[in-house]
This record gives C-alpha cells, structure tokens and sequence, in this order.
C-alpha cells in the first residue's frame, strides 16, 4: 500500500519536526531542563541557527536522497536522517571556529 503525502503537508511535517527537535535540544541544553531561555531574546537567533539547518536537511534527504521513493517511509526517514545531518552541519561550523 503507498501513500502520498501532499508537498504542504510534508512541508508542514518536516518544519514542526525541525521546530519540536531543537526546542527538545534547547531544553536540555540552554534551559537546563526548563525553558527560560525563553525570554531571552538573543537565544532565539542561536535557536534559528539550529532548527532552520535541521529542517533544510530534513528538505534535502527528502527531495534530494529519497525523490524515487514515495509512502510515509520517506517522512520518518527524512526527519532522522535529516535531523541527524542538520546538527551535525550546525555544530560542525560552531565548532570550526567559522563564527569567531
């Protein structure tokens, strides 16, 4: 049985993946268990410079990696794999020294 998930939906999916994987990150990371990172306003700069790369690499396995496939496989497959590939892409310029 394949199913198609229509191009907003899957747009939709993949972004509120992005979003939900790096409040996850920022939780554990900046709040430390909590969220007051919140009210600060620089924080949400480093929080866009985290979740836009990941979901650009959830886009990128998803139309690039896996364009010949079809079913809801491709969306769980694009969001770990993408979501994998999008930290390791952020901390790998974080930690070159790219930014100083």
């Amino acid at each position: 049985m394949k199913t198609i998930v229509s191009k907003n939906r899957e747009l939709l999916i993949l972004s509120s993946s992005s979003i939900l994987s790096t409040l996850f990150l920022f939780f554990i990371d900046e709040g430390n268990y909590n969220f007051n990172w919140i009210t600060e306003p620089l924080v949400w700069l480093i929080f866009l410079m985290y979740a836009v790369p990941i979901f650009l690499g959830q886009l990128f396995i998803s139309k690039v990696i896996l364009k010949k496939y079809n079913g809801t496989g491709i969306i769980i497959a694009s969001i770990l794999v993408g979501t994998t590939v999008g930290i390791a892409f952020t901390t790998g310029i974080v930690f070159s020294g790219f930014l100083k």
